[in-house]
């Protein structure tokens, strides 16, 4: 209890009092109104987890015994659960019951004696690893907004704090102050500050237990590193003033009453108070303090009366005590009474004014601490304990000590302070009409609006841009609405139209009132709002266009009601972050940015909606032709038409700056709101319902996760293991797409700068690979941040800097990695798991590879980590569990315990209780979902049910107890029979109610809050209890169109009956497919029957004419002609009730099954009566719509066919067919051809890519498609059509689809998908998906691949399971064939000729069946080569004696070197052309495969292209390889090696290994020689072969200077200059210039440098910026340039040179050195000589030139050659191909790049092929036979270039379709003569 002791005022000793510091990372934070002090949990940053973790160990190892302890004493304590021991520390007794807390985690254990046992000191020498406590001077406000202070608190915890101990409290507990924290608290209107000594008194008088100061050192247990204390001052005496400072204070009379607070307080018998009434004057004190210190120079001596600024930022009159102690001085507040220790530059001298009026604070001591009445006592101290909790005291005055300067009270009566809300509201003034400005009123149409547009931060639409101001000021139209917008404008016409002109004017109109006024433009009435008046008229903003126009009185009416009760339907925006190049736009940017708008369709993405402007970004609508899907932000930005800038709110990003995050959460309401502008501004609102607003306010642009859920299984791998109970995975399915994503990211992110914008969203460089990945930011810390790789599952620490923003284009795609922990081998999570467990679940998935599947079997939401997926992994080759082998080697044991403090469930766990395929179960019929989907209940579970209500009435009657930590997820819910059952809540709109989905039955309902019950954690039998509605497909069943008559009869059937399934297969969302059974009769089939005679015969197109009567108004509109099924009457469902009510009789005949049969029939019931299905469309139509501006549209709408329609191939088991491999995923999973069906193949492959079929294809871009949709899809190999299936949605616009004529799947886009119609699908499914019946016949898939592919084998189908058949294999030959577009030998020497062995189909000649089946997906057609054939893939012989040149390609330590020969360059392109074409048939190699030796295809770290390679040796994860055609070691992942395949190996390397033919033993001279190699690293030589080695090891002699090396090396005295020169110069490597990266088939402006012939020219490309920069830089040199030194006189060094046909500095580049130096001029396309004397007239290359990209680029004409009669190009060619190129705006295309300098092109001139008119002159003729032919079969058509004058009127789409069709049949044929 509290000493009832009375402290003098002032007599305390003067003296110095140690604060003691410490660092800790919080762990807890809770606060609640009646507790009053907030709670805290910490660790010490010093703790070492492993001394913790050895501790833990020992305790359980340690000898146990019963022990009597008592409360406050250490003991050890047995945790039921797991069975495990911990130290704690006894809390409280209660009968035989103790509470211990365990002070190494925080929680607390409640167990009765026997689970106690008493210890050594020794467990206990180790201090406690948490720390608890108080946060001290700090006391919360009562009426403080709750749900942000929790939400303050929670985003605390896992922080670093700094903290002073102020006091212990009995137990170690800490009272600690974080100024911080506090100050955070305060500033925020969350709480005020408190001084020290009167909080010490508040925490006695609330825990009534014994304080210890801080009048020592600080004890080792609190501080296991000491620092530097630091110190305050105790009060010293005051009786020196206190005469003086009495005089100034109120003066009471005995026996009157007074209103006060106490402001300070020491003990009963001594505490100040101050008049209530007084604090008026006491605000405007502080106030005139605040300005006199603004207006006042800090004085060195303020003296003792001074101005000092409190820790609330507020100025107040103090009395200083002492002299400074390290600038710190101790302050007595004299209106208030206590002390503070501040600093010196937080004193002010104070104003004399101020220092005459008088102290408002008074001291007081109770009058009854000396009564011996323990009753008054007690009251007395309880009206002082509210009083300091912030209460009103009256007070009676009883007497005056004068020695002590003090009042005698007695306390009267205390009431609690009504205060102000502490965030005010800013007051509300209702505008007037004439007050109203544009952006309010603008603000009034946008909020109604945003009602009808259902638009929201996030959203993306479809819409047209109708009146351009400036691109930060712009007005757009929604697709949405436009059916309204059309039928409101021709009403409006036909309104106005009848009405005078005198009628219906608007008299007196006042800004702000609708209207309709006259547009002068058309003379047509639109409706308007009136902005401004004017003297004649008024200004009126068109609501539905956004332009302004001044209108005459005359001419603004009255607006019709029927018309003003429509919102508006323009919307003012804002482009995105895009700021003017000046302080005003630009006209030319206004008009840049109305040109790349105006008549467009555009896809608009909402980034922040204000009050009266929407901030979005817009895009190019994918079919519009105009480079779709890129942003108009970059496009002005990259035009240098606009500067990047941030243009939006930080209110809206979230930006988390220190303080204003909370700021902003607290006072967001105070504010107009950002989507909603009718939300609440009650701050005091329910929990929920601020979590309903938050949710509404999230990001746009955040990284959505997985759809997982607990039954999903999938195949996966494991990217990161850190323990078996915390690992990431990737879905396997989803590698390519994020592959491409990652492919975008780097090409991205390598040349461009994203700012990082305040979202968490990022994008950084992993240090592991150095790779830009996507990225979450979990915390920021001086100027560091936290950051989790999405995709990867890692962590990283990086600092700010390196982070740069994530565009909305990489948001798309969902996050790919997604953390895992084993299902049912948890460990407590105390104990860590041993490397050998980790190391073995590691090895497991490795070998796994693709057979490693992933069964989801829970979800836990785990603090600080975020969801966590109980998963087990299975390999499906071995049917192993890893989980069960962890067991069985006695590294994981199976335990059921409760769950951690910071874990949460977040689902029921899933079971599948056995279900096997072709098992059949006895089932209830639950709840019927659709005419497709059922849940049921196994009939062989029914006595679980009793379990599971037993349990609930324990919870519940738990619930009246009062309880515990509960899961805010998972709860049990009243259903309207008035009893409980379990369920899943989720978030509803209205604050009073949620949704619960019924977890044992399947159905949902709305339920009010009061009818749900969390569960508490401790329920662990009932949160473990499988859920027991299993969902229920209905195989075969069509599930594309919506029957509410099929369902009905549905529910009639089987609703609430016990019905028999057969499982036909499981589905990876944890779902059956299931054939239904009712007796005998098969409800499946009944259904299809039903369903055939209720859908409509599909017509394959409809045309429907729509007429637009105004310009600007209806671009590309689609409407559905769909009429949605009209919800169920009331009667019709008392008609079902009443049939439910009768099943449900019928059913209670059965035994035991009755009661739940009742639950469910209720259940269901309720769902159809209070959540009636919305609206669905009949059927699945396609729309497109052709409409352009001012012409009539038609629109075709196509039936979308799904898999089902497709005929299937019939087999029979045992059949034996000859068939093809088409694709192999894994033994399990691959995919066959029946020899018999080729020739049906190609034919359908040749009519499917006919130019007649693909002129009637209807893109799906405007479709939503879905799984097992039927479709023909481009295939990104060959740009060729085939027929596909939708598998998944990557996302609205981006699909997985499934060639279903090959097996082989792939990631499109929907502009490269088709609509397939009826005559598509006569044909059957080609591929047929088998499965190995025996596996282990071959070691694994590679070998199989191996044998089987292109070849045909002999198959046996033994039975069908699983959607696959069974199969046995039996080899008919073993020859080794190869595909015939990248043929290659067998390693024998004799090489037949060739010979096809597949069929054909007749009248096709051999050429055009060979490019055909080259365009067929991952189909391989089988041939032997020839040896013709095979050479030119083989690199060229070297014999004795040769003399060759080649290139250095690298320099081992050991001065060996790898050279390739110039004479191999060509065979060199042809091997990689046929490595290209073969990298799609090879598969990855098995980690546990890699091994020294192996030949393998390996992909350049700084490149995309693939090489052959050979691995040199192998480590853990990554191995060194050779590659062999560059002679150069790199490092690479084990993960990322592919095979190479037999063809490729035979070819030997082009890397030519040599050593310089130096005598042994002479080191110097091998050092010379080593040095002279390495110099030359990367250029061409000559060399001499003299000999090889048994290992093909070539000894040489290196020509220089006409004489051998080995020449110079033994004559060392007699070096040449050059030698001599070479040793001085620097090891810098020579400079080199290189080419700005252009993109393949991507068109680009520009015009001809150089022109030689059609086989040598240059380019330029137009961008004048480049070469502005090169010419300003170059025109700046003066002749003070280091000359290049000799060692870098060498091929493709690059330099400066004056030329003298330029007159000027120019970059160059060596071509040629002898006698004579050839320089190329790369920024102008031609050479000039220099004589070799001259070489010093050559300069280095600045550094700021040098980064500069060379402005020329070589080229080859694409696709001709001379004249057949001709071998080289003619005079009059080359003239004529000069005048083709003489022009500014060529449009130039890329297509090969065919060495490092030089490209092959295709170039447009005035519209027209380049090559075309070389042979349309005769000068030329095509390379390939096929192009010219498909030319003159274009010739017949005039291209629209052509059109005469009096055609010009005519239908401009014909003749552009025309021309584009011929560029694609250009553009595709040039790209297939590349491989010839």
């Amino acid at each position: 209890m509290m000493s009832s002791e009375q402290k003098s005022y002032g007599s305390a000793p003067a003296g110095h009092c140690a604060l003691w510091p410490v660092d800790l990372k919080l762990t807890h934070l809770d606060w609640n109104p009646e507790a009053t002090l907030i709670h805290f949990q910490g660790q010490y940053l010093t703790t070492c987890e492993l001394d913790y973790n050895i501790l833990q160990g020992v305790i359980q190892n340690a000898p146990k015994a019963p022990a009597s302890v008592d409360v406050g004493e250490f003991c050890l304590v047995e945790d039921l659960t797991s069975a495990r021991w911990y130290r704690g520390r006894v809390q409280s007794l209660k009968k035989d019951l103790y509470d211990v807390f365990l002070i190494d985690h925080g929680n607390v254990l409640s167990v009765d004696e026997a689970h106690i046992s008493c210890c050594s000191n020794d467990l206990f020498i180790l201090p406690p690893k948490i720390v608890c406590g108080f946060l001290s001077s700090v006391l919360l406000l009562s009426d403080c907004c709750h749900s942000v202070l929790e939400q303050y608190f929670a985003n605390l915890v896992g922080r670093n704090v700094t903290g002073y101990i102020k006091a212990l409290l009995p137990h170690k507990v800490l009272l600690m102050e974080a100024p911080d924290i506090n100050s955070d608290l305060v500033h925020y209107g969350f709480g005020r500050h408190v001084d020290t000594d009167t909080f010490l008194l508040l925490v006695e008088m609330l825990t009534e237990a014994p304080l210890k100061q801080n009048i020592e050192p600080a004890p080792d247990l609190l501080i296991e590193k000491q620092r530097r204390q630091e110190f305050f001052l105790k009060p010293s005496s005051l009786r020196g003033y206190e005469d003086i400072l009495s005089s100034f204070r109120p003066k009471l009379k005995c026996g009157s009453h007074a209103i006060v607070h106490v402001t300070a307080a020491v003990n009963p018998g001594l505490f100040y108070c101050q008049m209530t009434a007084k604090e008026s004057e006491l605000k405007e004190l502080s106030s005139k303090l605040a300005a006199a210190v603004n207006q006042l120079r800090t004085s060195d001596n303020p003296g003792l009366l001074c101005s000092v600024k409190g820790k609330d930022e507020n100025w107040y009159r103090g009395l200083v005590q002492h002299l400074p102690v390290n600038s710190l001085v101790r302050v007595l507040f004299v209106d208030y009474g206590y002390f503070e220790t501040v600093r010196v530059e937080n004193i002010h001298k104070l104003p004399p004014d101020l220092c005459s009026i008088p102290i408002k604070s008074f001291p007081c001591a109770l009058s009854c601490m000396n009564n011996e009445e323990e009753a008054i006592k007690s009251k007395q101290l309880g009206f002082l304990k509210t009083s300091l909790l912030g209460g009103i005291l009256e007070i009676e005055i009883n007497k005056y000590k004068p020695e002590q300067h003090l009042y005698c009270i007695t306390i009267l009566n205390a009431k609690e302070r009504v205060t102000p809300t502490p965030i005010q509201k800013p007051p509300s003034t209702k505008l007037t009409r004439s007050e109203q400005s544009l952006p309010q009123i603008m603000s009034k149409e946008l909020d109604k609006t945003l009602e009808d547009e259902e638009i929201q931060v996030g959203s993306v639409f479809t819409g047209y841009v109708e009146h351009v101001q400036n691109p930060n000021h712009f007005w757009v139209r929604s697709e949405k609405r436009n059916n309204d917008f059309e039928e409101i404008m021709e009403k409006l016409f036909r309104h106005f139209r009848r009405i005078a002109l005198d009628e219906d004017v608007l008299e007196n109109p006042e800004p702000g009132m609708l209207c309709c006024a006259v547009y002068e433009e058309d003379l047509h009435y639109y409706r308007g709002v009136v902005v401004d008046l004017l003297e004649n008229g008024a200004e009126v903003l068109f609501i539905d266009f956004g332009n302004t126009g001044k209108v005459p009185h005359n001419l603004i009416k009255k607006i019709p009601k029927e018309f003003a009760d429509k919102s508006a339907f323009a919307l003012c925006c804002s482009l995105v972050n895009v700021v003017p190049t000046d302080e005003l736009w630009p006209s030319s940017s206004i008009d840049s940015f109305r040109r790349l708008v105006s008549n467009k369709v555009l896809q608009v993405c909402v980034i922040q909606i204000r009050k009266n402007k929407f901030d979005v970004d817009l895009y190019f609508n994918e079919e519009s032709g105009n480079g779709g899907g890129q942003s108009l932000s970059e496009i002005l930005i990259s035009a240098q038409q606009a500067h990047y800038g941030k243009n939006i709110s930080e209110q809206f990003t979230g930006k988390k700056k220190k303080h204003t995050y909370y700021k902003q959460k607290v006072t967001k309401h105070n504010r107009q709101p950002l989507v909603n502008p009718k939300a609440s501004e009650n701050c005091n609102k329910e929990k929920e319902a601020s979590k309903y607003e938050l949710e509404k306010t999230k990001e746009p642009f955040s990284l959505k996760g997985l759809n997982i859920k607990p039954g999903c299984e999938f195949a996966v791998r494991c990217i990161l293991i850190n323990t078996p109970s915390d690992f990431w995975c990737q879905l396997l399915d989803q590698v390519p797409a994020l592959e491409s994503l990652m492919e975008r990211l780097q090409g991205h992110y390598s040349i461009k700068t994203v700012p990082l914008e305040p979202e968490p969203c990022c994008v950084v460089k992993s240090p592991s690979n150095g790779k830009w990945c996507r990225g979450i930011i979990t915390e920021r810390q001086n100027g560091r941040a936290n950051v989790i790789l999405v995709d990867f599952g890692s962590s990283i620490q990086v600092s700010e800097e390196c982070l740069q923003g994530l565009l909305p284009e990489f948001c798309v795609f969902e996050k790919q990695a997604f953390r895992c922990s084993l299902y049912n081998v948890i460990e407590p999570l105390a104990l860590g798991w041993t490397k050998d467990a980790t190391e073995f679940l590691r090895r497991f998935a490795d070998n796994s590879g693709v057979n490693l599947k992933c069964n989801v079997v829970s979800q836990l939401n785990v603090k600080n980590k975020g969801l966590c997926n109980v998963v087990d992994l299975c390999n499906t080759e071995s049917n192993q569990s890893v989980s069960n082998l962890l067991v069985e080697k006695c590294l994981a044991r199976v335990v059921t315990r409760t769950l951690s403090p910071t874990v949460f469930p977040e689902s029921f766990v899933y079971s599948s209780y056995g279900l096997t395929e072709r098992s059949e179960e006895k089932v209830f019929v639950t709840h019927v979902h659709s005419h497709f989907e059922i849940f049921c209940q196994l009939e062989k579970n029914t006595a679980v049910f009793e379990e599971i209500d037993d349990k609930i009435s324990e919870v519940l009657k738990l619930k009246q107890t009062n309880a515990e930590t509960v899961v805010e997820k998972l709860c049990l819910a009243k259903y309207l029979d008035g009893q409980w059952y379990r369920g899943i809540a989720y978030l509803a709109q209205s604050p009073s109610h949620v949704f619960v989905t019924f977890v044992d039955y399947g159905n949902t309902m709305i339920a009010e809050k009061k009818n749900v019950v969390f569960i508490p954690k401790e329920s662990t039998e009932l949160l473990n209890k499988p859920m027991q509605a299993l969902r229920f497909c209905l195989a075969g069943v069509p599930q594309g169109l919506v029957f509410a008559d099929v369902k009905e009869w549905l529910d009639t059937a089987v609703l609430n009956k016990q019905v028999r399934a057969i499982i036909v297969a499981k589905e990876e969302d944890g779902s059956f497919e299931v054939e239904l059974f009712d007796g005998e009769v098969s409800i499946n089939d009944r259904l299809k029957k039903l369903i055939d005679t209720l859908t409509p015969k599909p017509k394959i197109a409809m045309t429907l004419n729509i007429k637009s009567e105004r310009k600007n108004m209806n671009q590309n509109v689609s409407k559905s002609q769909l009429k949605a099924k009209t919800p169920m009457s009331n009667r019709h469902r008392q008609k079902k009730n009443q049939k439910s009510n009768k099943r449900s009789q019928n059913r209670q005949t059965e035994p035991v099954k009755s009661q739940q049969s009742k639950k469910a029939e209720v259940k269901q019931t309720a769902v159809t009566q209070d959540c009636p299905s919305p609206p669905e469309p009949q059927s699945n139509y396609a729309i497109q719509d052709n409409k352009k501006l001012g012409q009539k549209s038609k629109r075709e709408c196509f039936v979308v066919l799904q898999i089902s329609c497709l005929p299937v191939i019939k087999l029979t088991e045992g059949l034996k067919l000859a068939c093809f491999a088409s694709h192999i995923d894994s033994l399990s999973s691959f995919f066959l051809q029946r020899s018999s069906d080729e020739a049906n193949i190609f034919q359908m492959a040749e009519d499917i890519n006919s130019s007649f079929f693909k002129e009637t294809l209807e893109p799906c871009t405007n479709i939503a498609l879905k799984a097992d949709d039927l479709v023909i899809v481009e295939y990104k190999d060959d740009g060729a059509l085939y027929r596909a299936v939708v598998k998944e949605n990557i996302d609205s616009c981006t699909f997985k689809v499934e060639f279903v004529d090959f097996g082989n799947s792939d990631i499109v886009g929907n502009e490269k998908m088709f609509v397939m119609t009826k005559d598509n699908v006569s044909q059957p499914r080609y591929s047929i998906p088998c499965s190995l019946l025996d596996c282990s016949a071959f070691d694994d898939t590679a070998a199989f691949t191996d044998v089987v592919m292109d070849k045909p084998f002999m198959v046996e189908f033994v039975c069908f399971r699983k959607s696959q058949w069974q199969v046995k294999v039996e080899i008919l030959d073993a020859t080794i064939s190869v595909p015939v577009e990248a043929a290659a030998p067998k390693e024998t020497d004799t090489v037949p000729e060739v010979k096809k062995t597949t069929q054909t189909k007749p009248n096709i000649t051999k050429r055009v069946m060979r490019e055909r089946k080259k365009k067929l997906p991952k189909k391989i057609s089988i041939v032997k080569v020839s040896k013709d054939l095979f050479s030119a893939f083989l690199p060229p012989k070297i014999q004795k004696g040769d003399t060759e040149t080649g290139l250095v390609l690298s320099v081992q330590s050991n001065g060996d070197f790898y050279l390739r020969l110039d004479k191999s360059e060509d065979s060199l392109a042809a091997l990689e052309t046929l490595l290209a074409a073969h990298l799609k048939y090879c598969e990855p190699v098995l980690t546990n495969n890699v091994k020294e030796g192996l030949n393998c295809l390996v992909q350049e770290q700084n490149g995309r292209k693939w090489r052959r390679a050979a691995v040199k040796d192998v480590f853990h994860d990554a191995c060194l390889v050779h590659l062999l055609d560059y002679g150069k070691i790199e490092t690479a992942s084990k993960s990322t090696l592919w095979q190479m395949m037999r063809c490729l190996a035979v070819i030997p390397p082009f890397a030519v290994h040599c050593r310089l033919n130096i005598q042994e033993g002479s080191v110097q001279d091998r050092q010379i020689c080593y040095e002279a190699v390495k110099g030359i690293e990367g250029y061409n030589v000559k060399l001499v072969f003299v000999e090889v080695s048994e290992k093909y090891l070539w000894f040489v002699e290196m020509v220089r200077d006409r004489f051998l090396l080995q020449h110079h090396v033994s004559n060392t005295e007699t070096k040449t200059e050059l030698d001599s020169a070479r040793e001085n110069e620097s090891a810098t490597d020579p400079q080199k210039l290189v080419f700005a990266p252009v993109e393949l088939n991507k068109e680009y402006c520009g015009f001809a440098a150089a022109v030689t012939t059609p086989f040598e020219f240059c380019v330029v490309l137009e961008d004048l910026y480049l070469m502005s920069q090169v010419s300003v830089l170059l025109d700046d040199f003066r002749d003070e340039l280091q000359p290049l030194p000799l060692a870098h006189l060498v091929p493709k060094t690059g330099c400066l040179v004056k030329s003298k046909s330029r007159n000027k500095w120019c970059r160059a580049e060596i071509l040629h050195v002898d006698s004579t130096l050839t320089l190329d001029l790369v920024d102008y396309g031609h050479a000039e000589c220099l004589s070799y004397g001259d070489h010093s007239k050559l300069k280095k290359l600045p550094d700021c030139i040098k980064a500069l990209p060379k402005v020329t680029y070589p080229c080859v004409l694409n696709t001709v050659r001379p004249a057949e009669a001709e071998e080289q190009w003619s005079d009059e060619a080359i003239i004529f191909f000069q005048q083709c190129l003489d022009q500014r705006n060529l449009q130039i295309f890329f297509r090969e790049e065919i060495s490092d300098c030089q490209w092959k092109v295709d170039i447009l001139a005035n519209g027209v092929h380049v090559a075309k008119q070389l042979v349309d002159a005769g000068y030329g003729s095509y390379m390939d036979i096929m192009l010219g032919l498909r030319f003159q079969e274009q010739s017949s058509r005039r291209s629209p270039l052509y059109l005469r004058e009096d055609e010009c009127d005519e239908d401009p789409e014909e003749g552009s379709q025309t021309f584009e069709e011929i560029e694609q049949i250009f553009k595709v044929n040039s790209d297939s003569c590349l491989c010839m």
